[in-house]
């Protein structure tokens, strides 16, 4: 079985399983006026995610530029550790939505303001898919007895690992957006979370909305933070007019933004990677 069609039958395999035992009554949304709408679920094998090496790597410092064969070493094995703990899985919603003004978008019968950046790149959107993407507690509890031990470069790889992990989980979650809506002859945008391009953390609250309580085994704590820790959450476009757009570091004003590549990459910037990304 290609790794393909072994992500495909995971996907197959859960995805009716939240929306066969979901009542609308689950939700915190008590409008919850969804219910045409398909919760989606899904588990990821470990060994079907892409690491993105170079994105590692920008994530930890180097720039363009691989670790020392001691380093890469290490990530090796702590990628092999992984493989035995970690519980990949995501879920998402499509849901209707559209542009109201340059700072706003209402997705269903909720008003967010993401702000100028993602609301121009989503103005076309029909719908909206809402995710919530997911290492695992298994990540947790791993990178929680390195984080305690003294090796201080240890935990820094642990913690960049785990970032790339989840943004892998979102990867497949995408993919298999993008074959669903492809069949519908529709187009869907990159994705966009909360925290970044200007758009407010605490709309995170209206996000989870959307979810039954622990939907996919995440917590959404009173600051607005996810755990499991390595968590992703957002939203992407879905359109006949939609269209893919690079992500615009170039405009952001966000300056602590860690998926800026004006600061990750020296080459871009003179602004260079900090240690404590």
């Amino acid at each position: 079985m290609t790794r393909s069609e072994k992500q495909h039958f995971e996907m197959e395999k859960n995805k009716h399983q939240i929306a066969e035992k979901m009542n609308p009554k689950d939700s915190p949304n008590s409008q919850f006026s969804i219910l045409n709408s398909q919760l989606i679920h899904a588990s990821v094998p470990f060994d079907t995610l892409t690491i993105d090496r170079n994105e590692l790597y920008l994530l930890m410092g180097y720039g363009n530029q691989a670790p020392d064969k001691q380093y890469l070493d290490l990530i090796d094995r702590m990628l092999e550790e992984l493989s035995g703990c970690c519980t990949p899985e995501y879920g998402y919603i499509v849901l209707p939505a559209k542009w109201v003004d340059k700072d706003h978008l209402q997705i269903s019968d909720t008003i967010f303001k993401p702000g100028k950046i993602i609301t121009a790149s989503l103005r076309e959107a029909e719908q909206i898919a809402v995710f919530v993407a997911t290492v695992g507690k298994g990540f947790d509890q791993w990178n929680r007895v390195i984080q305690q031990g003294d090796d201080m470069v240890s935990a820094f790889f642990a913690d960049s690992l785990g970032s790339v992990l989840a943004e892998a989980c979102v990867a497949v979650m995408q993919e298999h957006i993008n074959r669903d809506m492809a069949e519908q002859g529709l187009y869907v945008s990159n994705s966009y979370s909360p925290g970044y391009c200007e758009w407010a953390l605490v709309e995170q609250q209206k996000l989870f909305s959307f979810f039954p309580a622990q939907f996919c085994g995440v917590t959404l704590t009173e600051s607005c933070l996810m755990l499991p820790i390595k968590t992703v959450s957002g939203i992407i476009g879905i359109g006949k007019n939609v269209k893919k757009r690079l992500y615009s570091c170039e405009v952001c004003t966000m300056t602590t933004c860690v998926k800026n590549r004006k600061k990750m990459n020296p080459k871009d910037s003179n602004v260079h990677a900090r240690a404590d990304l």
